[in-house]
């Protein structure tokens, strides 16, 4: 599935106040975080089982699309804006592993994505630091991580540390607060989820951040991060 459709048919179903999963697809999710993000989630007819996608949107739409699987490994990610793509090359060295976090408390992960801009490596680990944590009536995992990407002649092109929150319901990561540390300045971010909001509740699909948007930067593009797939 490329991105290109998905992305023509979110831009025309945003200007609407709603977002539209693409045809054949079934949204269950939504989450309003700190930092004015807003992330939908959903999944697909034919894709294979375990398969998910999300997308995050600020005020001005679209940032972000994603795909991973049951184990949460990143397998597409899409920047809308910058036009970049990345896709995991298979099989991997070291694949992030959910269930191995979930029962281990931690879970190391080398791998490599095919990318815009040529080959790039990702080494980095998750750890979960404190368990059962409650945010609107969710039961998650408090994470702490640490990840770097180099290219092919070994230059940092992007790393950050910080906390994220894991679901053993959606099998997936939540974004929380961290620390980009490459490839600009140090910037923070927080995006801890506030609402998690299910089909039949008020904000379901909302494509309308609502939390901290008075004081929204210019540096979502550059936090990439879904280990948070």
């Amino acid at each position: 599935m490329r991105f290109a459709l998905p992305v023509l048919i979110f831009a025309s179903a945003a200007q609407a106040g709603t977002f539209t999963p693409p045809e054949g697809c079934t949204a269950h999710l939504t989450v309003q975080g700190r930092g004015c993000i807003v992330a939908h989630y959903w999944t697909c007819e034919g894709n294979n089982a375990g398969v998910r996608w999300h997308a995050e949107m600020d005020q001005n739409g679209i940032m972000y699309i994603g795909q991973i699987d049951n184990e949460a490994q990143w397998l597409k990610s899409y920047f809308v804006r910058s036009n970049e793509e990345e896709t995991l090359i298979e099989p991997a060295k070291d694949p992030a592993n959910l269930t191995n976090l979930l029962n281990s408390g931690t879970d190391t992960f080398e791998f490599t994505l095919n990318t815009t801009t040529g080959v790039h490596r990702v080494v980095g680990f998750d750890r979960i630091i404190e368990r059962n944590v409650r945010i609107d009536g969710q039961t998650l995992h408090r994470t702490e991580y640490n990840i770097s990407t180099t290219n092919v002649d070994g230059t940092v092109v992007f790393a950050a540390n910080g906390n994220e929150y894991v679901s053993e319901t959606y099998r997936r990561f939540f974004s929380g607060a961290g620390t980009v540390t490459e490839p600009d300045a140090p910037f923070e971010y927080n995006e801890t989820p506030v609402d998690f909001i299910t089909r039949g509740q008020p904000g379901f699909l909302s494509d309308e951040p609502i939390y901290d948007c008075n004081a929204i930067t210019a540096r979502h593009e550059t936090k990439q991060k879904d280990p948070q797939p």
